[in-house]
Formats: structure tokens, sequence, C-alpha cells
């Protein structure tokens, strides 16, 4: 069965300050105090989840929420350092940012592990839960539910059908070791860097492409390269993380609040797969349209040239997956800890979810 995950699908906090749940001067006695924080882009799922959380958490009054939805109090690295310290109590991270506390994560953003949504679906909700959580728990943090960030493909000048057409590039990575040693197998030069780095970089010229889910491209870097290639080497499926001390300070109708304050992962999906596939159609097509079906704005680099998407065939991708390889040993190597207990768990959920598909038991 699935667990608490299933009622929460996306939400942010993170913190600056050094409030650790305590209450503020005009609070009623029982409340309990957060700070949320999201790096939601304005006019997204993500932007339109954050306000219905925020809409619910307001029905229970004892819940003091301030809410920093669009970055605004830092990186993801920053919000886990608070989240572990107690200066922040919710937070929404991409995997890639969460594997900074929790390493063995990396393994599960590791390249070509998983084919299809529904693959990664059922890995997640029926196999990945108890052994994360556990781990998140030695880091005084709590996962409470997988949300969703997509497939990771690549951006560049040109495209990129094999790994030969990106030798030599200096991509943008996250500071993650998938991502690093993802880039360094195909025979690219990874450069780490944070979200606020990015558009800088591609702009002087630091970087020449980057690694990118769809919707993040679109939003932040679309008008800087020519071409985005649907590698889909990587799935992020982001988590909502806790922590742990200032939820169990909660009382029971708090936690119930909080549990079931964001709906459930099905619908954070398909809110953001729907929106990925809008923006695929928009790009290929060069124009995005209004509801009326009238063109808005043409999509055009900041130097007006055309904005290609290109699909790898069975070879194409077959080469991409040849090289990468050895990265899930690379990541069990470096990661240490439980890095192959994860990946074994991995292997098992992939296993039954074969067999569910084929219609025997899973």
């Amino acid at each position: 069965m699935l667990k608490r995950r299933d009622f929460l699908a996306l939400a942010g906090l993170a913190g600056a300050g050094a409030l650790s749940g305590c209450g503020r001067r005009n609070d009623p006695p029982g409340s309990l105090y957060g700070r949320a924080v999201a790096q939601a882009p304005p006019r997204t799922p993500w932007d339109a989840q954050w306000v219905a959380f925020e809409g619910r958490m307001a029905q229970n009054d004892t819940l003091r929420i301030d809410y920093f939805t669009k970055a605004e109090l830092g990186n993801e690295e920053r919000m886990l350092h608070d989240l572990r310290r107690g200066r922040a109590h919710i937070g929404g991270m991409s995997l890639q940012g969460l594997a900074s506390s929790i390493p063995e994560l990396s393994v599960a953003i590791a390249p070509y592990l998983f084919s299809s949504y529904e693959e990664v679906d059922y890995v997640y909700d029926y196999h990945l839960y108890d052994i994360i959580n556990e781990l998140a728990l030695a880091q005084n943090l709590m996962i409470l539910q997988w949300v969703e960030v997509g497939w990771t493909h690549i951006f560049a000048n040109r495209p990129l059908f094999t790994p030969a057409d990106a030798a030599g590039l200096k991509i943008r990575t996250s500071p993650n070791a998938a991502a690093r040693f993802f880039c360094e197998a195909a025979g690219m030069d990874a450069i780490a860097l944070g979200i606020s780095d990015v558009i800088p970089a591609l702009q002087t010229g630091l970087v020449e492409g980057g690694l990118s889910s769809l919707p993040f491209h679109f939003f932040s870097t679309l008008e800087l390269a020519t071409d985005f290639t649907l590698t889909h080497h990587s799935f992020d499926t982001g988590a909502i993380v806790l922590n742990r001390d200032w939820y169990e300070r909660a009382n029971a109708a708090q936690r119930a609040t909080i549990d079931a304050a964001w709906g459930s992962s099905a619908d954070a999906r398909a809110g953001v797969r729907g929106m990925t596939a809008m923006l695929e159609g928009a790009m290929r097509s060069g124009v995005m349209r209004g509801p009326d079906g009238n063109v808005v704005r043409e999509l055009r680099t900041s130097g007006g040239e055309p904005i290609a998407v290109h699909d790898l065939n069975r070879d194409q991708q077959a080469a991409w997956q040849n090289v990468t390889a050895n990265v899930i040993d690379q990541l069990i190597d470096e990661a240490g800890g439980r890095s192959r207990e994860v990946y074994e768990v991995i292997l098992a959920g992939k296993a039954a979810f074969a067999a569910q598909a084929s219609g025997g038991d899973a």
C-alpha cells in the first residue's frame, strides 16, 4: 500500500532565519510556525499546486506558515542545510538537490535506469519509499511525498544525437555525481553551477549548454540555445521533505492537515506531465498559442534563431546508453553507505513492474 507520501504533492520550505518551530508573538497557544520555500516558476502546475497548498493549510488556524515559493531564500543546498537544523520545516526538493544530503539517492538518477513513466511511478511508490525515508531520518528529515520534476535532456547550440556530437562541450550540471559522471562518460566537460548562475554562464560562454528537464529549460534558458535533444537519460521525481523534529511536534490535527494539504501524487504528476507535453508541442511548432488557438508569441533564441527539438532513434539512444553504462558503478562507489542496497531495491521494483506488466504477480 502507498504511504503518507500519497497525500502531498508539491511544497517547499526552507529558511535563512533561526526559527525552529517556535510560535510568533501574536500566535495563539498551540500554534505551529514554519517557513515554506519552493522553486516554483510562475504560471506552472508547481505554482498552482503551491497556491492550493497554502489555502488548505490556512484552514487550520493553528498552522502559521510564511511562504517563499520562488526561491527567495536560496538554492536547494541551502534549503536542506536549514531543514536539517530546524530553521526550515517543509521542503520541495529535486532528487538531484536532495542527494547532497542523502548521497545514496544519486543511484536513483543514474543514466537509463528507467524507461517509462509507469515504471518510475511503480518503483517509487511501491519499493523505494521505505529505504529512502530511513536514510532521511538519519539526517533529521522525513520523506513525506514523491512529487514530479521529469525526464532530463540536453540543450546546446547543435543537435546531440550521439555522444560523438557532444564531445568536448562545456555542459552545465547540478552539483550531483550522477550528472557529472554522465557528462564525463560521454566526453563532455561537466561544470557544476547553481540555478542562479546558469544564465550568466551561458551568456558569457562559460558553458555551452546544460542538462535540464524540458519545463525548466522552457522557463529559464529557452532563448539561449537553438537545440534541445530528448535523451530521456535520467528521471527526477522530486520529493517533499520535512524537518523530522518539527513534524513530531505537531499535534494530530496539524499532522492531518499537513499530510492532506496537497492532494494525491497522481494529480501532481498529471499536472506536470500535461504541462511538459504542452510545452514540447509549442517548442516543436515554434509558437505559443493561447486558449483561443491564436499565436501568442514565436519561440526563438535571443538572437532570433529558430529552436529545434530532436528525438533519438533506437541506435542513437543505444550509443548514449553504451558509453554511460558504467556510471551506476561509479555512483555506488562514490556515494557509499547503502547505495548498493538502494540499487538492488530499484532492480527488484523494476522486476516486479515487468512481471505485473506481463500479467504475472508483482
